[in-house]
């Protein structure tokens, strides 16, 4: 009877397959554990730079400038109103996270939302939070903005504590939400006027619009405040 290797080939076979396959999760098991820690360095390094006082001038000084066109724009009587109103677009192209702002302020309904739906919201949104905001501004009638106090928020946002005087010197405490973009650059994300959050004031009106009407009831409703259809009330702020 001839000797038959086969069983002896098999045997080798199936350990370098179960080596090959203990290799391979030995792999994965260090990929992870050098992605879980380069996510612990990166958040206890964005968690340092918010306290950083180099960061904390940053904002302060991003504030600073970003208030002192806004202030000279608004008592620039020499503008037309077409004028101003493009010249308080490019404040909001340059300073504020428009894209960031708008996804949270849908929150929740972008889930239920259809593509052309999300389309349509996405080009609304910056002319509707221009023309609801710059109107207000205006009411406002900010003659000059002082910093009070700039601190870190969480492990990635910085607080600018203003306030707001108008022509009659009344003071209004404006607190200005910042987070910066991974060039290092600062964008308002939220602004508090006494306290109370413009996005989360957003973020409810819209709610309820979308609970009556659905997404497309919004935008529509966007719409018609940019179209100058339907005035916006005081009290809805973004």
């Amino acid at each position: 009877m001839k000797y038959s290797r086969r069983p002896k080939i098999a045997a080798k076979t199936a350990s370098i397959e179960e080596k090959t396959f203990l290799l391979r999760r030995m792999f994965m098991a260090f990929l992870a554990a050098m992605g879980f820690l380069f996510l612990m360095v990166s958040n206890s390094i964005a968690q340092a730079d918010n306290a950083d006082p180099a960061e904390l001038e940053k904002a302060k000084e991003f504030i600073e400038t970003f208030s002192d066109r806004a202030i000279a724009i608004l008592n620039n009587k020499s503008l037309s109103e077409e004028q101003t109103f493009n010249e308080y677009r490019k404040i909001l192209n340059d300073s504020f996270a428009i894209d960031y702002i708008a996804r949270i302020t849908l929150s929740r309904h972008r889930s239920k939302a259809s593509k052309e739906e999300l389309d349509d919201y996405t080009r609304l949104f910056p002319e509707f939070i221009l023309k609801v905001n710059s109107s207000r501004l205006q009411k406002l009638d900010t003659t000059k903005l002082e910093i009070d106090q700039v601190v870190p928020n969480g492990k990635t946002d910085i607080y600018v504590r203003t306030k707001a005087f108008s022509a009659d010197d009344k003071p209004l405490d404006v607190d200005w939400r910042v987070r910066s973009d991974k060039n290092g650059t600062y964008k308002i994300i939220d602004v508090k006027i006494e306290g109370i959050s413009m996005v989360a004031t957003q973020r409810d009106d819209f709610t309820s619009r979308i609970s009556s009407s659905g997404v497309s009831g919004l935008n529509k409703y966007m719409k018609d405040i940019i179209d100058g259809i339907v005035v916006a009330q005081d009290d809805a702020t973004s």
